[in-house]
């Protein structure tokens, strides 16, 4: 070997010895520094998503809130795919980079965006169309389906930016990157802030306007990160020519990680839609009120959801590294991390979630919905911490069905339950019962497989699928 061979051999190995290898390294710490990047990411995510939510809701009162929020379920439901293959293709990049395995990892990155160029003009098409059809399939009241229409419509003409954000963020994390999505989303989230502000307040426009200030941020948040991947060096570029040529093996890889995963974000979706579709006959206050513990709810969680992102990296990289004995380790420590958490963030929104509610409206009825569906959901925190984060780890190490089945079974149990309590009883509170009960039901789930099941054997590894 020459010197140069030996330099460029020295470069590439630094490369992958740099802080975004999970595979070295003091456990705790590698997970903590990646997974604190990602909480503040889904932080920041959130509050992307309620902007349009808290501005609309201030200004123009409870309808208009609900025109915002009963949509969330049909949003979530069309997305659910693309993101689940954005899952899939983070694993195989994660086990690349985790194998050091350069050329592997050019390939799937390219791969990867010619999957989601098809599927984002798949789903941006479909979602169009379909999204007035399924308002009125859900029962949506007549004051709120106009309003909720529009603004679907212009969030789905724009879903080519948020699958480039999301797959970009995807690949990102798979080399053990969680700052650049974060630094791209605060960005955006900026952006998105003022401008809902000065649409809303400054020139009086209504629903479409933060539709459309949210799709620009998601697509500037998008090409940030686009540009960062192009950064990386040694030869790692989107190429338009390889995006042509993608790897039949990786594609399939990707597919069979991804497919499941996104199925299982599918279920987790049709369950709200169907969930919506039930309590939209309590009306818009409840409507309302229950877009606000959506809200809310969502922001306490990031933590979680930011380990759970942690654990599937770790995993990866680790099982394209072959060191299956620290991959255990990472998921028992994880989940220490999440029930520690899960219990102070229960306890605070106990006694303090309320006061994050009156954000959103001053109107009392709602308020007082919404601080009972809090209080309920509080005591549940650390089972959807202990549910998502095995459920990451096991995607993460190549087995991605019985998440999804487990998936399956909690949101079979969360309808069951909405019908039974509130619909045959009308006390809209068998709604956030429901909701709850699903979360236990999902999380002794996947820790009875995570303790019993051969995760470890039935895992797609990179090296097999695409050798």
């Amino acid at each position: 070997m020459n010197h140069n061979q030996s330099a460029r051999m020295s470069e590439k190995n630094e490369s992958f010895r740099s802080s975004n290898d999970l595979t070295e390294g003091p456990i705790v710490n590698k997970i903590l520094m990646f997974a604190l990047p990602a909480m503040a990411s889904n932080f920041v995510q959130q509050l992307f998503n309620t902007v349009d939510s808290m501005v609309i809701g201030q200004h123009s009162g409870a309808q208009a809130l609900a025109s915002v929020g009963v949509g969330n379920p049909i949003m979530f439901l069309f997305n659910a795919l693309f993101m689940g293959f954005s899952t899939g293709a983070s694993i195989i990049v994660s086990q690349s980079f985790g194998a050091k395995n350069m050329e592997k990892l050019k390939t799937s990155v390219n791969t990867t965006f010619s999957l989601a160029f098809v599927v984002g003009l798949v789903v941006t098409v479909i979602s169009v169309v379909l999204c007035r059809p399924l308002l009125q399939a859900l029962n949506v009241p007549d004051d709120v389906i106009d309003g909720a229409s529009l603004y679907l419509t212009i969030i789905f003409a724009g879903t080519m930016g948020n699958v480039l954000f999301s797959y970009c963020s995807g690949i990102l994390r798979g080399m053990g990157d969680s700052r650049w999505p974060l630094y791209a989303l605060c960005i955006a989230c900026a952006l998105n802030v003022v401008l809902d502000i000065l649409v809303v307040f400054g020139f009086g426009w209504g629903i479409a306007a933060v539709a459309w200030t949210t799709i620009l941020g998601q697509a500037i948040a998008g090409l940030i990160l686009a540009w960062r991947i192009n950064r990386f060096g040694h030869g790692l570029k989107i190429s338009f020519k390889e995006m042509l040529k993608p790897d039949r093996d990786i594609l399939i890889a990707i597919v069979k990680l991804g497919l499941p995963s996104g199925l299982q974000q599918m279920a987790m979706s049709l369950g709200g839609v169907i969930t919506q579709s039930f309590t939209n006959t309590f009306g818009a206050v409840f409507i309302a009120a229950n877009t606000i513990v959506q809200r809310v709810d969502g922001f306490v969680i990031m933590p979680l959801f930011g380990l759970s992102m942690s654990a599937t990296t770790f995993a990866g990289q680790n099982v394209g590294a072959g060191k299956f004995d620290r991959v255990k380790e990472g998921i028992k420590k994880t989940l220490a991390m999440v029930v520690l958490i899960s219990l102070v963030l229960g306890v605070f929104m106990f006694f303090i979630g309320y006061n994050f509610a009156r954000t959103f409206t001053s109107e009392t009825d709602v308020l007082t919905i919404s601080k009972e569906g809090i209080q309920i959901i509080c005591f549940v925190y650390a089972f959807i911490g202990i549910d998502v984060t095995l459920a990451g780890a096991i995607r993460g190490a190549g087995s991605a069905i019985i998440p999804m089945l487990s998936s399956f079974a909690g949101n079979i149990v969360r309808i069951l339950l909405v019908y039974l309590l509130a619909v045959l009883t009308g006390d809209y509170l068998g709604v956030f019962y429901a909701m709850a009960a699903s979360m236990v039901a999902g999380a002794i789930l996947m820790y009875a497989y995570y303790r019993f099941g051969k995760w470890q054997e039935k895992g797609i590894r990179i090296s097999r699928a695409s050798a």
